[in-house]
């Protein structure tokens, strides 16, 4: 058998070669970044979610300690004022400090309740949710007896927050928790 001339062994790549592989690096490496910051939103959204319920939670058992203020409880739309917020006036959390039982009335309490979970520096909606909102309303059962929120209505809690994604920009994400002030559930 003859050969039709000397076979030639190739040695090395060629530029194209080496072209293509960077772009599929590349386009592999972009890939596994927007995975990262897609991860990183998700993780950011579960937190500031796992917050806002804890914070509902915790208003849930405000009202229930304080099951005959339930209609101050409502926000009246939603609540953002925090200039009226002292952390050493009245609350209806056991132990609170100097706070004297004669001097806080169900009102009073009710509206510190509201304003130290939206306001506290430390851990209110303000602080540990981006533009964090509050907002409580009521689903009267007895509208013909002139309470805003008469007993055994049904309260409803609303926490909204700012959220960020690649997809659609920005947008708002909230949990919303009902109770029933004197229900034991």
């Amino acid at each position: 058998m003859k050969l039709l001339g000397p076979l030639r062994h190739q040695r090395g790549t060629t530029l194209v070669e080496v072209l293509v592989a960077a772009i599929i690096i590349g386009v592999g490496l972009l890939g596994i970044a927007s995975l990262q910051v897609r991860s990183l939103q998700a993780s950011t959204n579960a937190e500031a979610r796992a917050r806002a319920i804890d914070l509902a939670w915790e208003l849930a058992d405000r009202i229930r300690a304080n099951a005959d203020a339930d209609e101050y409880y409502l926000t009246d739309g939603v609540l953002n004022n925090c200039d009226a917020y002292d952390a050493n006036a009245c609350s209806a959390v056991p132990g609170g400090e100097g706070i004297e039982e004669s001097a806080c009335s169900k009102t009073d309490i009710a509206n510190e309740d509201k304003l130290a979970i939206l306001c506290d520096p430390a851990s209110g909606i303000r602080s540990v949710l981006a533009d964090g909102t509050l907002e409580v309303t009521c689903a009267d059962v007895d509208t013909t007896d002139g309470d805003d929120c008469s007993p055994g209505s049904q309260l409803t809690i609303t926490i909204g927050w700012s959220v960020r994604d690649d997809v659609f920009g920005t947008g708002t994400d909230r949990v919303v928790m009902t109770v029933i002030p004197g229900d034991p559930r």
